[in-house]
């Protein structure tokens, strides 16, 4: 398969036949795929190349059907090459097959055989680089005009272009070469290579006063427009015209009087070549790449709004990130090919600002290098910083000079070092992000994506993966957490030792207690590279420092997947303010990463060296306190949200002035959202053996009602499955008992209904063994809601008798709420308007009590009942009122999910598709949001009908077949509606409401 981009977009097969992908979406996507082969395009990036910045609301709906529609223009492979991820959508492209890639790789070597000097080579490369040029990149695809990229490809085209030349220049073939560069200095008036190139044309074609006329208006238009001379460059063009030998220095400053004063020496030192061989096999980092080029190159640097002139001082560059994430890799890659725009030199410095066993190099020792480096007889150095400095300044300041100042420390280490001459740029690498430097661009690298990881590994390991190797290398690059440190010492490790394969090293690295040990190699090791991180925090000095690196270590002992603020501070015994800074200060030293505002979470690698901090001798009881009072705190706060969400018996009330409590379910659900992820995990694992099968048990239950109210299906019925298991082994029946139930509740939100009511039973036997009258009467009262959902009226009464003779005297009115619901459900059978007074007292009831919960579902089924009672005005009403109940941040997706059905039904029974067909794509939205299948297949089956009333019979029974996929297996009651619709020519009418609600 072939994809061209540099040009209109096309895509051919295997044989060159052009690919049928019409449509101008599905040509959007495919460029939007392709300027990241290889690698997951998040859904938010790839809306915004089909639709901008303001979608539609049915953009997510939409972006699945192009996706199809592309997968088919792609033929038989389509399915293999596009694939949807977790976190986007990913085109597999393999070596060659992009023309952009063959591009890049023709310009980069073309590049380097004229740094070696071999012309020759250079223009062959340049010019069969150019060969792939038709036109501007993605030339068809509007949304894409002006994206980095595309600017990042036509700049290369133009160096291509410029080295091309150059080779013809040393190999004295001109020949129509000065009416091609004439056309080219119109389009880049200010690019100085080219009008160089164009003088030296002219003068070796016996041109010379065109060339010397043409350098005069250059000249004239420099310093009337810009305010600056001609370069370097093209003044030592414009002496060889003259046939002058000489060449004026470029570094030498007007003379100024006083200390720090410098002459030029009298034989010049060789230009500054300093930058180190770029890392092998380098990969990604494209739009980074583009973003910083475009800011350090004198010809594109950002403008002065003052002066009108491109720039008017040097441009700075800033990357950092965590160790190991490859920042010098890339200044070094980037360094490289803005050599060409460099003529007067670069200069390489490591600061060693993260150099294990190094101090940081002191500003004086590192103006001393600087200066040495530019010729500089620094026995004449003026002994102080700022004089030192100003004499690197003045040494600089009529040059082209790129300085790549590498491992920063701080701002105070790098600012003396700083050039201001406009036509210098200075690369910056640092773990700290260097804020207040000033920088043009700041770029703070994350972990490279997933295929950009195999790639590297595979470039750099000398091995080609084959189709078998695909999930090992996977395993491996993610073990690595997709740091280019560990991918080239992984690589090291395959291409040193042949008989090494990747499975195996996948086995040493899932070790989490040795990982680290197999990712040092000679020179290169991850843990050293974060201990000199740590190191440098624990020897500082500073008491932020030190509560900083305390919190590394304690971070290493709780090992929880994030981290907030309150529970860092719950943890040390402190203040949030004291807290926040030390969490912030490891975001600056790049050993925390910030998931949100206010959470934090380690990189794996860095979690597997807090692991190891935390498990140093005496480490661990010096944690024992701090891990207590997380899992407290937590314990505290989670017996609140539960309070909150099911006020009642068995509850942790809230004592006045509590600052645990929530102020209502909303406020107690936003935290549950906050700390879920740490929640679902220490139910799962119970921390790690620190909390015991009790505590475990208390979590989960304590846990329920939020996982419960939220939708989470997969966590619910695991986490129940979890607390039956642990309940059996201690031999606690009331835990079993209510775990059952609370799995029960689990296989009834999927539409598992037989197997809920299953559970059920053994819960209610378990609960007559117990002498437990109480949970008995939930469970009942739960049965018999089961047992009419199924349709099964007299067990269900038969059910509910049982459960209300076990009603003590009084109940509290959240209690009585739940018992009138179940009530109203039985009577749905018998008398509607009985039900609906049922409902309406059980929402009364919940209000009372403070449920919120309880008076969404008490509207939810009022409103189905008005439907039954084919009043859909009425319905419409009571679901709108749920629905205000649900926008206040509190409510119970279960009834949600059957809210927005009904009032989809509603809205069709009052002959109103539009609104209707709105309502169904919004809980489609939702419940594949949640992972919800059940819920997206019930909406799937009403969209069907709103699309038949809206007259699109054929995409009514596209919906009606994929919710009928979907539904198999559950005990959904619009199944064999779904059945009739899918096969009879003529649909049948609706048959109903998909589910009956109980709390």
């Amino acid at each position: 398969m072939k994809f061209e981009v540099l040009g209109p977009l096309t895509a051919a097969d295997d044989d060159g036949a052009a690919l049928g992908i019409r449509g101008a979406k599905p040509r959007a996507l495919l460029a939007a795929l392709l300027l990241e082969p290889n690698r997951p395009v998040p859904p938010d990036r790839v809306t915004a190349a089909l639709w901008g910045e303001d979608p539609p609301p049915t953009a997510t709906a939409s972006l699945h059907n192009h996706v199809a529609r592309l997968r088919r223009g792609l033929g038989a492979a389509g399915g293999a090459r596009l694939r949807t991820t977790a976190h986007g959508f990913a085109l597999r492209v393999e070596d060659g097959e992009l023309d952009r890639d063959l591009f890049e790789e023709r310009v980069n070597r073309g590049r380097e055989a004229g740094n070696r000097g071999d012309w020759t080579a250079a223009e062959r490369d340049a010019g069969a680089a150019l060969g792939l040029w038709r036109g501007t990149p993605f030339g068809d695809v509007p949304a894409l005009a002006g994206h980095p990229v595309v600017a990042f490809l036509q700049e290369q085209r133009l160096q291509a272009l410029e080295c091309r030349f150059e080779a013809l220049l040393h190999l004295g073939r001109l020949g129509g070469l000065a009416a091609e560069l004439g056309l080219l200095v119109e389009d880049h008036p200010f690019r100085e290579t080219l009008h160089r190139q164009l003088i030296l044309v002219l003068a070796r074609t016996d041109r010379q006063a065109e060339a010397l006329a043409h350098f005069r208006s250059l000249r004239r238009t420099l310093v009337e427009e810009l305010g600056v001379e001609p370069g370097p460059a093209l003044q030592d063009a414009h002496q060889q015209v003259l046939g002058s030998a000489s060449r004026p220095d470029p570094t030498s400053p007007s003379p100024s009087a006083g200390a720090g004063a410098w002459e030029p020496p009298a034989h010049p030192p060789p230009r500054p070549e300093q930058l180190p061989a770029p890392p092998h096999g380098f990969v990604g980092r494209a739009e980074h790449i583009a973003r910083i080029r475009a800011a350090l190159e004198p010809d594109h640097g950002p403008a002065d709004p003052g002066s009108g002139s491109e720039r008017s001082s040097a441009a700075y560059a800033v990357i950092s990130g965590m160790p190991g994430v490859g920042k010098t890799g890339l200044a070094l890659h980037i360094a490289e090919q803005l050599r060409p725009a460099f003529p007067d030199g670069q200069l390489y410095l490591n600061l060693h600002g993260a150099t294990p066993g190094m101090a940081p190099l002191a500003p004086a020792a590192a103006l001393a290098t600087l200066l040495r480096g530019l010729g500089v007889d620094t026995r004449r150095d003026p002994g102080d910083v700022a004089a030192a400095a100003a004499l690197l300044r003045s040494a600089l300041a009529s040059t082209r000079t790129l300085l790549v100042l590498d491992d920063a420390a701080s701002v105070a280490q790098v600012r003396p070092l700083l050039p201001a001459g406009a036509g210098c740029a200075v690369l910056l690498t640092s773990r700290r992000p260097l804020a207040t430097l000033g920088a043009a661009v700041h770029v703070r690298l994350d972990p490279l994506p997933p295929g950009d990881s195999a790639l590297l590994l595979e470039r750099t390991a000398g091995r080609t993966w084959s189709a078998s190797d695909a999930e090992p290398v996977d395993r491996l690059v993610a073990l690595c957490g997709h740091l280019p440190l560990a991918l080239r010492i992984c690589a090291a490790r395959l291409r040193s030792r042949t008989a090494l394969s990747v499975e195996k090293l996948v086995e040493r690295l899932a070790r989490l207690e040795d990982r680290l040990d197999h990712l040092e190699l000679e020179d290169l090791s991850v843990r050293r590279s974060l201990m000199a991180a740590h190191e440098a925090l624990t020897g500082s000095g500073d008491a932020l420092d030190g509560a900083a690196a305390g919190a590394l270590a304690l971070i290493g002992a709780l090992d929880l997947p994030e981290y907030g603020v309150a529970l860092m501070a719950a943890a040390t015994n402190s203040r949030a303010r004291d807290a926040e800074r030390a969490l912030d200060r490891l975001v600056e030293v790049a050993l925390l990463q910030e998931t949100g505002w206010g959470r934090y979470a380690p990189h794996d690698l860095v979690r597997d060296f807090a692991r190891e901090l935390a498990a140093r001798p005496g480490a661990r009881d010096a944690h024992r306190a701090a891990v207590a009072r997380a899992l407290d705190w937590y314990r505290q706060r989670l017996a609140h949200c539960a309070a909150a969400l099911r006020p009642g018996p068995g509850r942790t009330p809230a004592r006045p002035g509590d600052a645990a409590a929530f102020a209502d379910a909303a406020e107690a659900l936003a935290w549950g959202d906050t700390e879920a992820a740490n929640l679902v995990f220490l139910a799962d694992t119970g921390a790690a053996g620190q909390l015991g099968p009790d505590r475990t048990l208390e979590l989960i239950n304590t846990l329920f009602p939020y996982v419960h109210d939220r939708g989470r299906a997969g966590d619910l019925e695991r986490l129940t499955r979890h607390a039956i298991t642990l309940a059996r082994s201690g031999g606690d029946a009331a835990a079993e008992a209510r775990a059952l139930s609370q799995l029960a509740t689990a296989h009834y939100s999927v539409g598992r209904v037989r197997q809920a009511l299953l559970l059920l039973d053994e819960a209610v036997r378990l609960s007559e063994h117990l002498r437990d009258d109480t949970a008995r009467m939930r469970h009942l009262g739960n049965r018999a809601a089961l047992l009419r959902e199924l349709g099964r009226g007299a067990e269900a009464r038969e059910a509910l008798a049982r459960c209300l003779a076990l009603r003590p005297g009084t109940l509290p009115p959240a209690e009585e709420a739940l018992l009138v619901g179940h009530q109203g459900n039985v009577a749905e059978l018998r008398d509607p308007r009985a039900a609906l007074a049922l409902h309406l007292r059980s929402g009364e009831l919940a209000r009372e009590g403070g449920s919120t919960v309880l008076e969404q579902v008490a509207l939810c089924n009022a409103g189905r009942v008005h439907l039954v009672l084919d009043e859909p005005a009425g319905a419409l009403r009571r679901f709108d009122e749920a629905l205000r109940v649900t926008a206040s941040g509190a409510g119970h997706w279960n009834a949600e999910r059957e809210t927005r059905l009904g009032r989809s039904r509603a809205l069709r029974a009052l002959e109103r598709p539009g609104p209707a067909r709105e309502a169904c794509e919004e809980l489609l939205r939702a419940a594949s949001a949640r992972g919800d299948s059940y819920g997206r297949g019930l909406a799937e089956y009403e969209l069907g009908h709103v699309l038949r009333d809206l007259g699109d019979e054929r995409a009514a029974r596209a919906r009606w077949r994929s919710a009928l996929s979907t539904l198999d297996g559950t005990d959904a009651q619009v199944l064999d509606d779904l059945r009739a619709l899918t096969t009879a020519h003529t649909p049948p009418a609706s048959a109903g409401s998909a589910a009956r609600r109980s709390a």
